[in-house]
């Protein structure tokens, strides 16, 4: 079965990036020709093979609701005649592309990620996303042979997966085998963050939550692991809060030195504060490392999830810097609960995410 995935991009630890590649590779293992078609901000156009993946980059022209836009993916599709199309969204020069693909050639398989909404920040999004779902509902419905979910969380606070009809929910997997707990050699109490540094990863609150904690005279470290557009001005923020002392910034970490990186960590923080975050992998690989999470109670996110308040770690209020700090310092101070929670996390992520059996399910959909 020759099976070609459709997303933004295919470079990165990003969690649609992490997500396209595992699934991919899974088929890949199972016997199947996969292909990646993706954008590349390089000039470009290129085709190469990465793990016997056939990856096709197409030149960024520009972005629109922070998606790429590129040249025409349909004459590329036509080229490759696949059995089964994989479409990662929001994507909405991409949608286009693979619906119109559809329309003409209604026996290839469609099967949907729905990985996030597209969350309306200023008016002119709003719009955008409005006019975006007069043709995204309808397509979903009578194009697409399956949608995915990662979570029924996400499901109940998306409209356009309640009004979907064939939608399927299988959440995010991980490699467990990847990502397992070791040996921490840290001297101080470590946080770590990894993810994009954009705004609704809500970095600027976890910052000042760390002002907050060496106010208390509590001796640790934040590691903050990734790059985006507000590395300045988090590193900004993190001088004029008084912190730099207390926050170390990485900001090229190699996916072979990621689970390296969980494990020279105590607690990991996911701080963000909208729906765009609408899962977590970051938590995810943390969980399965064998670390405790300290994340946001997004309303209709999978987030809160993923991660049981209380169980394998704690869950505050979004926007909440003070929640945060008490959250950071409790862990701190109750190392046989930490303890508790690590092992409660590896546990969850072992039985429910493990990336072999999430990715089986999700191959099943293809013959389905």
């Amino acid at each position: 079965m020759r099976i070609v995935h459709i997303t933004k991009y295919f470079s990165g630890n990003g969690g649609i990036e992490s997500y396209t590649r595992t699934v991919a590779e899974a088929a890949k293992k199972a016997g199947h020709e996969v292909h990646v078609v993706c954008a590349t901000e390089k000039k470009k156009y290129s085709e190469m093979k990465e793990g016997g993946i056939g990856v096709i980059k197409l030149p960024e022209i520009a972005t629109m609701m922070n998606a790429p836009i590129t040249g025409p993916i349909v004459p590329i599709l036509g080229k490759l005649k696949p059995d089964v199309i994989h479409l990662h969204i929001p994507n909405p020069w991409a949608e286009l592309n693979v619906f119109l693909y559809k329309l003409t050639h209604p026996k290839t398989r469609l099967i949907v990620t729905y990985h996030s909404d597209v969350i309306s920040y200023n008016p002119l999004m709003r719009l955008f996303a409005i006019l975006r779902l007069i043709y995204l509902v309808p397509a979903m419905n009578f194009l697409c042979d399956r949608v995915i979910a990662t979570s029924e969380n996400y499901v109940s606070g998306s409209s356009a997966l309640r009004l979907s009809k064939n939608v399927a929910v299988i959440p995010i997997g991980v490699d467990t085998k990847k990502f397992r707990p070791g040996k921490n050699r840290n001297r101080r109490f470590t946080f770590l963050f990894v993810g994009r540094l954009i705004p609704y990863k809500g970095l600027d609150n976890l910052i000042e939550a760390c002002s907050i904690v060496k106010g208390s005279g509590k001796n640790f470290i934040l590691n903050i692991a990734g790059d985006g557009r507000l590395y300045s001005a988090l590193k900004k923020s993190a001088s004029l809060s008084g912190v730099t002392d207390r926050v170390r910034f990485f900001r090229n970490v190699s996916d072979k030195k990621l689970p390296l990186v969980y494990k020279q960590c105590d607690v990991f923080v996911l701080p963000s504060v909208y729906r765009s975050e609408a899962f977590g992998i970051a938590q995810l690989e943390a969980m399965a490392s064998g670390k405790p999470v300290i994340s946001t109670d997004i309303a209709g996110s999978g987030v809160p999830f993923v991660n049981k308040n209380n169980v394998t770690g704690i869950v505050v209020r979004p926007h909440d810097k003070i929640s945060l700090a008490n959250a950071m310092m409790y862990m701190m101070d109750n190392r046989k609960l930490l303890s508790k929670m690590s092992k409660a996390a590896r546990c969850r992520a072992v039985k429910f995410f493990d990336c072999r059996k999430t990715s089986k399910r999700i191959l099943d959909v293809y013959v389905r």
